[in-house]
């Protein structure tokens, strides 16, 4: 069986093709969270960003992997300014495909 949000009015933000890999769709569903509420107060903002990663994962990636035959990406971002590990891996790609794209080095 296929875990996860299997809702039929369950959709995702964003898809794309081409981030990861010629002609791979990816599905990508957006999560922003304050870093300065009380349930987070005590804890280190690392785990928070893996623990907001690793909730979207569990609720999508599966169904998006088996059923819709694509790549899942969440990206995390706090009201802060910040990302999670994903979400920047996902802005560098596309300043990667940018540059890649007008012919400008990208470091």
């Amino acid at each position: 069986t296929i875990s996860g949000n299997m809702e039929e009015r369950a959709r995702l933000d964003i898809s794309a093709r081409g981030l990861w890999g010629p002609f791979q769709k990816t599905m990508f569903d957006v999560r922003i969270f304050h870093p300065n509420a009380d349930s987070y107060k005590d804890r280190d903002i690392k785990s928070v960003y893996n623990q907001h990663e690793n909730i979207k994962k569990r609720e999508y990636e599966q169904r998006v992997v088996q059923v819709e035959k694509c790549s899942f990406t969440p990206l995390v971002y706090s009201t802060l300014g910040g990302m999670a590990p994903q979400a920047h891996a996902f802005h560098r790609r596309i300043a990667e495909l940018v540059a890649e794209k007008t012919n400008e080095e990208y470091r």
